[in-house]
């Protein structure tokens, strides 16, 4: 299954992405119309400088050599001298070079040898040649003043921190109002009343909130309606049944034949089916968890289907701990797990096996029985569904005990599935987190 990213990835990789490409562009802007400019300008002055040093210099009497060196050193901090030896050009990463050497060699006569490099200190070395002789300059790097390559790279740095920054609270501003909803839903789902989210941010946000809102309190009303409902007419409808099975009771004391007892049977069916039905809707309250021993939860759970069905059920327990959760409703589930298991697994044995993996316990009660074809499997947690060929009436129960696990489970945010085992049988799990 493919890999979904989440909204927030989405949004803040959007979000960067545009304003890198500003930052970019406006950098390469910034670099071909301002920087490299001013750059091949000041390059230029310079070349100009060092050409007209030179001329000064030679064109200079031996005595006025040395002032005049002094006064180039003072004004421009340029060293200037004569050479006999060429200097050794060794490669160099300073830009400037690039554009100091095209200024040169567009002002120099032809054959100047012309030679920069810049040393391990911080002197640039420029050497050309000019009417025979050899000409050596040594340039502080400081002659280059402001530093807009530097200004322009901790422009660009500052620029990606603040699109970071920028990135990660505008993501997270557009999608907590989505993962605020999201805990909302999964609440309802659990079965609880979740909190009324804020109607507050942008237009659209605020109406889905408020939409949210509205649907929360509307189907936490239907709820409670349902539940009301249902206790309502399982009040109304058992009191004539009980009236009728006490009639029944006295017509079988006086008179008895099959047509009473059959009566009898269908009177006891419709209690239970009503009973199931009430339980089923109070499925979706959350009961209030407590600290659980599992070992003695599931030892009392086994012994009470042992009671009923003898010498069929083994337990084993690879991991006994306590946990804080819902007692009752757990028993509930287990119980119908254990009991759909000795149902319609004929005289099998059913094994019960719990462990904890990774802070959740898991709890399987297995069966060898016929199986449940792979595309029903989802359909046995519908209320009143059966398979034909082996759950009907004969067999017992109301088609209400899976739905009633289900509901369960997922009220108090637990899971159950049903899996075929290999060789035959069905295996139920109740992953309790």
């Amino acid at each position: 299954m493919k890999r979904k990213h989440s909204l927030f990835s989405h949004t803040a990789a959007t979000v960067a992405t545009g304003l890198i490409i500003f930052q970019v562009v406006s950098g390469l802007a910034i670099a071909m119309n301002i920087i490299f400019p001013l750059a091949q300008r000041s390059a230029n002055d310079l070349a100009v400088v060092l050409i007209l040093s030179a001329r000064t210099w030679q064109e200079s009497s031996a005595g006025k050599r040395q002032d005049f060196e002094q006064e180039l050193y003072k004004r421009h901090g340029v060293r200037i001298s004569s050479v006999t030896q060429p200097l050794e050009e060794t490669p160099s990463n300073y830009p400037y070079l690039i554009f100091l050497r095209t200024a040169l060699n567009k002002h120099l006569p032809g054959n100047h040898n012309l030679r920069l490099t810049s040393d391990a200190s911080k002197y640039f070395q420029v050497e050309f040649q000019r009417q025979g002789e050899l000409i050596h300059f040594g340039l502080h790097k400081s002659i280059l003043g402001p530093k807009p390559v530097i200004a322009l790279a901790w422009t660009l740095l500052a620029g990606f921190l603040s699109t970071l920054i920028i990135t990660w609270f505008l993501a997270g501003r557009i999608t907590a109002p989505v993962a605020r909803l999201v805990k909302a839903v999964r609440r309802i789902g659990e079965g609880e009343q979740p909190p009324k989210l804020p109607e507050t941010g942008g237009s659209e946000l605020a109406e889905l909130a408020q939409a949210f809102n509205n649907s929360s309190q509307q189907l936490h009303a239907r709820r409670e309606n349902q539940t009301t409902l249902l206790a309502g007419i399982s009040h109304d409808l058992r009191s004539p049944l009980a009236r009728m099975k006490m009639a029944l009771g006295v017509l079988a004391e006086e008179q008895s034949s099959p047509m009473i007892q059959r009566m009898e049977r269908d009177i006891a069916e419709m209690d239970l089916l009503i009973g199931s039905q009430l339980e089923l809707a109070r499925a979706q309250e959350q009961e209030v968890a407590k600290i659980t021993n599992i070992k003695q939860l599931l030892t009392d759970v086994i012994d009470g289907a042992e009671a009923r069905e003898p010498g069929r059920l083994k337990l084993r327990i690879r991991s006994a701990c306590s946990i804080n959760v819902a007692q009752v409703s757990l028993r509930r589930c287990l119980d119908n797990l254990i009991t759909n298991a000795l149902r319609y697994s004929g005289n099998g044995q059913v094994e019960v096996v719990c462990k904890k993996y990774h802070n959740r316990i898991y709890i399987s009660v297995r069966d060898r029985g016929p199986g449940i074809p792979e595309e029903l499997i989802e359909n046995i947690f519908r209320p009143f569904f059966r398979i034909e060929s082996s759950r009907n009436r004969s067999t017992g129960g109301c088609g209400l005990g899976l739905a009633i696990t289900r509901q369960l489970a997922e009220t108090h945010g637990w899971h159950v599935a049903i899996k075929n085992r290999l060789g035959g049988g069905v295996s139920a799990w109740l992953i309790i987190k």
